[in-house]
C-alpha cells in the first residue's frame, strides 16, 4: 500500500515543528486527507470523519457534511487520528 509523503516544510521552524508533532502525536496534518475528531456541533458524543481544508500554525479547518468548522491545532492533534482507509 503507497502513502503519499506529506507536503515539504517551507521554512526550519516548521521543519521543526513538522517533526515534533509527528514524534509527539504519532502524525502529522495534512491538507486533503480524512481525519476522525469530535466536532461537538455535528455530534456531541462520537468522533466523526472530516476532511482538513487549511491547517495554519494554530488552526486546523475542516468540512463535514457541507460545512466548515476550525479548531484550535493542539486541540484537533490531542484529539484527532488519521483515517488510513480513506487514501
Amino acid at each position: 500500500m503507497f502513502f503519499p509523503p506529506p507536503p515539504k516544510p517551507r521554512c526550519p521552524e516548521c521543519e521543526r515543528l513538522y517533526q515534533s508533532e509527528k514524534e509527539k502525536y504519532g502524525f502529522n496534518i495534512v491538507d486533503g486527507y480524512y481525519y476522525w475528531t469530535k466536532i461537538p456541533e455535528v455530534k456531541a458524543c462520537c468522533p466523526v470523519k472530516v476532511q482538513v481544508v487549511e491547517s495554519t500554525s494554530r488552526t486546523v479547518t475542516v468540512t463535514v457534511n457541507g460545512k466548515t468548522f476550525t479548531k484550535d491545532r493542539t486541540d484537533f492533534l490531542k484529539s484527532s487520528w488519521r483515517d488510513y482507509e480513506s487514501f
